[in-house]
């Protein structure tokens, strides 16, 4: 308090005087106007300087950045003159460019490969580089670059020597660099990149710019164009630092001292390319008033539409440069202060008494303020404030605020007097309150968290900090302690921690407490010599229901399905949900293979029990795999893995069924992933192509339409029927973008016949129950319509049985749309399903498909011999026509023919044929005979 006072009192008696204002104040005018006048010539001439030596600076780094582009540019021009330039014109050409530009770590085309042709390009080079690969950039240096579309490949390269780890790399693994090449298409311009690692001669950071190289003769016209004839592109890898600092020395400027320049990429990575000399650090005041202030200046350039930053900091203007203002300065102010301070010195005694007096009766004010301010924060705070003796021996309350009242639901009347471990609901051994009394028994400060019971009973916690008050003599004669209420946050951290450990949506363990509970039940049966069995169960047809019903009814059929299959199990086994419809079960308590094929068998029952979803009642089937420890895996990951396999055994097996994994089911699950991405290249390669299938009259033998069936012709394979990937396309979604493809291909085939003068002719094509299920249906089969121009009643649209059956009212919605078009509808396999009469009058169709497993047996089984002719009488009873598929014998087309069957297509006619046999059957009039020898 009393240097306080002090410091007030010198502030007071430093107050000026009136006439040591006036005095100071004129000096002081006329020494700034002298000092500013002059400091400001001098400023300009410094400045003048600075700005010249910058320039120059400027152009010396963008003449460098030129020279590299045109070095590129010429190269580049090369192979707009020759067209096709051979590796030994590119050294010639290129060469001498590199010797001349020393920084120049490389100069480069690269050349563009798809795919298709990487064997024959690989090999090609190998004639001349026997080691020769497409390479990409690996953990451990350069591997051989997995299979990709498109590569861009380094192929000629100036200097060789040194350089020959980069020959064959694919620049499109490195995406910055690809990026740069796709920008240089765009712009149909050189393009360069920021600052990069450099695989070159000597490593480090570089520049790399590149120029597309089109087909001679190629329309640039457009972005798209440029794309379709680019071939590769010519590029230089700069040395940028070597480059500058060669330019910059053969200019002389590197031996200017008090400069440094600074070159950073813009747009790229923000690194520097180069600097020399170091910023300076900021200055003292006192060097910045003798004029050591630093100067800048920036310019942003664009090479090849790359922006760069060019900054020149300076350190000059140093005393020698001031001396004239600073002169002035200093004799201005000591003549001013010298005058001043003798008439202060006068006016400062009669002051002093003043101010003394002054001080002592506010200090005395505030002290009162500040006492009843202090006991006004204590009792407004919202959070508990407790004032405990800590001379009492036992630790009496003293004071409680308002706050802490109303936390406890007690007055301060009940609480006073009262000990601390009085305060402990759940009694003194609770850890928190251990940790309190620990602390004032200690006399030292703490922190503890408390838990107490709230006025509903409910469980609180409050964060208690204990601080000791000293005496003036040192002595601790009471304790603060501040309650914070974090009930809250630990309720939250509580919730997080289940959600880190459960699914949210069903409630089941996740896949985080499913490896811990796996990797104990494993160390539980090593120690005991059981078996423990892992189970992966996937819901059948759930990626169905999602697409027809919506994400929002797959997710209740989740929170349905959940707890059948926990109450299917005993409680000491687990049940987890690792994702989408997939759930994992561990099993402890089965001695055998019997005994866990039984449990899973009754989780299957009850998860395949009827349920009502959405108004809708249900039936949904899981298949399961089993695998044991420890003979199917020694760790958590390996059994479920196996597991897995087995599942999707499962599900090829017919669904609804479990599996035990067996090793060689893992190379299936392999020969099934490699299918799946060869499916997928092949869509995007186009291997698939279509076969046609003849549907003859039975009256007058002539072709009315024709069946569009798809075919997989495998580069390696060979021609792969629709049975082997039909159902993984299902799978995988990959049938929706198929069907289109098919739907499209078979349309425009159809009307390429009808302009060849073949006559009107139906083209049938089949739908999946996932393409049928897309809402855009209607206008993608519009679409495709108006594209090839097809007449609407040229196209028939197949569908099965049970697929309209699954959601008949959204299926007869749809068949609505498609049929006010005027495209055909039929129900293929029809007899197989399970159509309910009522259902079948409303549907809006044209033709009803007996499926080929009721003709194979027709002249023996009596029983498919009845099935068909009821399937024709309800056909003419609804007037609709009937074809029937898989005839193959003269027997089957002649009870067909009796019994009015309109339409047949099988063997004994025509196989699936080609599009060029297909056409030579329809160009010989469209007639067939029954072929007898295959009948």
């Amino acid at each position: 308090m009393l240097k306080t006072n002090g410091r007030r009192l010198r502030r007071a008696l430093s107050v000026l005087a009136p006439a040591t204002v006036v005095i100071l104040l004129a000096g002081l005018v006329v020494t700034l106007l002298l000092f500013l006048s002059m400091r400001v010539i001098e400023r300009e001439r410094a400045d003048a300087q600075f700005l010249q030596d910058a320039d120059l600076r400027f152009r010396i780094v963008m003449r460098s950045f030129h020279d590299s582009l045109e070095a590129l540019r010429a190269v580049n021009l090369l192979f707009v003159a020759s067209g096709d330039v051979t590796r030994e014109e590119f050294d010639a050409f290129a060469g001498p460019l590199s010797q001349a530009h020393p920084e120049t770590r490389a100069v480069i085309f690269h050349r563009l490969v798809v795919d298709a042709d990487r064997d024959a390009f690989e090999a090609a080079r190998r004639k001349i580089f026997p080691s020769y690969q497409i390479t990409e950039q690996g953990p451990g240096g350069l591997v051989r670059a997995p299979r990709r579309p498109v590569y861009l490949v380094v192929d000629y390269l100036v200097p060789y020597k040194g350089n020959e780890i980069i020959l064959g790399y694919n620049v499109f693994s490195y995406l910055p660099q690809r990026e740069l090449f796709k920008r240089a298409i765009e712009t149909g311009q050189a393009g360069a990149s920021g600052v990069m690692p450099l695989m070159q001669i000597g490593g480090g950071p570089g520049l790399v710019i590149v120029m597309p190289v089109y087909r001679p003769g190629a329309t640039l016209a457009d972005p798209a164009a440029r794309a379709a004839a680019v071939i590769g592109d010519t590029a230089v890898s700069l040395d940028l630092a070597g480059l500058l600092q060669r330019n910059l020395d053969q200019a002389g400027v590197l031996a200017q001292p008090g400069i440094a320049l600074d070159v950073r990429g813009i747009d790229h990575l923000a690194s520097h390319a180069y600097r020399f000399g170091a910023y300076a650090a900021p200055l003292p005041w006192w060097r910045q008033w003798f004029g050591a202030e630093p100067r800048t200046a920036q310019r942003t350039i664009e090479v090849a539409g790359s922006r760069w930053q060019l900054t020149v900091r300076s350190r000059k203007g140093a005393l020698p440069g001031h001396v004239a203002s600073n002169a002035i300065l200093a004799l201005s102010l000591l003549l001013t202060l010298v005058t001043a301070s003798y008439i202060q010195a006068r006016a400062l005694r009669t002051r002093r008494i003043e101010l003394l007096v002054r001080q002592r009766t506010r200090a005395l004010k505030r002290a009162g303020d500040a006492l009843r301010l202090y006991q006004r924060a204590v009792e407004s705070s919202a959070n508990g404030i407790i004032l405990v003796d800590a001379l009492s021996g036992d630790n009496r309350i003293a004071y409680v605020n308002p706050a802490y009242e109303r936390l406890k639901g007690r007055t301060a009347a009940q609480l006073l007097a009262l000990r601390v471990v009085d305060l402990a609901d759940e009694g003194p051994d609770e850890p928190g309150m251990q940790e309190m009394l620990n602390a004032m028994r200690e006399r030292r400060a703490g922190h503890a968290v408390v838990r107490q019971r709230g006025l509903n009973g409910r469980a609180r916690y409050s964060e208690v900090y204990i601080a000791p008050v000293n005496r003036p003599d040192g002595v601790i004669d009471h304790f603060v302690l501040s309650v914070y209420d974090v009930t809250t946050a630990k309720r939250y951290e509580e919730e997080l921690e289940r959600r880190a450990r459960y699914d949210s949506l069903t409630g089941l363990a996740n896949r985080a407490q499913l490896k811990d509970r796996l990797e104990q039940a494993m160390s539980f049966a090593a120690a005991d010599g059981a078996p423990l069995w892992t189970v992966a169960l996937d819901l059948d047809q759930f990626r169905f229901v999602n697409d027809t019903l919506g994400h929002g009814m797959g997710d209740q059929l989740l929170r349905q399905a959940a707890p059948r299959i926990a109450q299917a199990l005993p409680r000491t086994d687990t049940v987890a949900r690792t994702g989408g419809d997939e759930f994992v079960l561990i099993l402890t308590g089965c001695r055998d293979e019997r005994s866990a094929a039984t449990t899973v068998r009754r989780v299957l029952d009850a998860l395949a029990e009827p349920l009502v979803l959405g108004g809708q009642t249900l039936v949904v089937t899981g298949s399961a795999g089993v695998a044991a420890f420890p003979g199917d895996g020694q760790d958590a990951e390996t059994l479920i893995k196996h597991a897995e396999v087995a599942m999707y055994r499962a599900k090829e097996a017919g669904r609804n069924t479990v599996q035990f994994y067996r090793p060689a089911m893992t190379a299936r699950a392999l020969e099934r992933l490699e299918l799946e991405g060869a499916l997928r290249h092949a869509l995007a390669h186009g291997e698939f192509e279509l076969h046609y299938q003849p549907q003859v009259d039975v009256a007058s033998g002539q072709v009315v339409g024709m069946e569009a069936l798809l075919r997989w012709r495998h580069p390696r394979l060979g021609l792969v029927q629709p049975e082997r990937f039909i159902g993984l396309a299902e799978e995988t979604g990959l049938i929706v973008p198929i069907g289109a493809w098919v739907l499209r291909t078979a349309a425009l085939q159809n009307r390429a016949w009808q302009r060849a003068g073949y006559g009107p002719l139906r083209i049938a094509v089949n739908m999946s129950a996932r393409q049928f299920a897309e809402p855009g249906l209607a206008r993608e089969v519009a679409a495709v319509l108006a594209e090839s121009g097809l007449a609407p009643d040229s196209l028939e649209v197949e569908v099965t049985e049970s697929l309209v059956m699954t959601d008949a009212e959204a299926a007869i919605a749809t068949m609505h749309e498609l049929k006010a078009m005027g495209v055909a509808m039929s129900i293929d396999d029809f007899g197989t399903g399970y159509s309910s009469l009522s259902y079948l009058k409303r549907f809006p169709v044209d033709v009803l498909k007996i499926d080929r497993s009721f003709v194979h047996d027709l002249a023996g089984d009596s029983a498919d011999a009845a099935m068909v002719d009821a399937i024709i009488s309800l056909a003419r009873g609804l007037r609709l026509r009937v074809i029937a598929e898989g005839v193959e014998t003269c027997a089957q087309l002649d009870y067909l023919r009796d019994q009015g069957c309109d339409l047949v297509q099988g063997y004994l006619y025509s196989r699936a044929l080609p599009v060029a046999e297909a056409e030579q059957l329809l160009r010989a009039g469209r007639r067939v005979e029954p072929n007898t020898a295959a009948a």
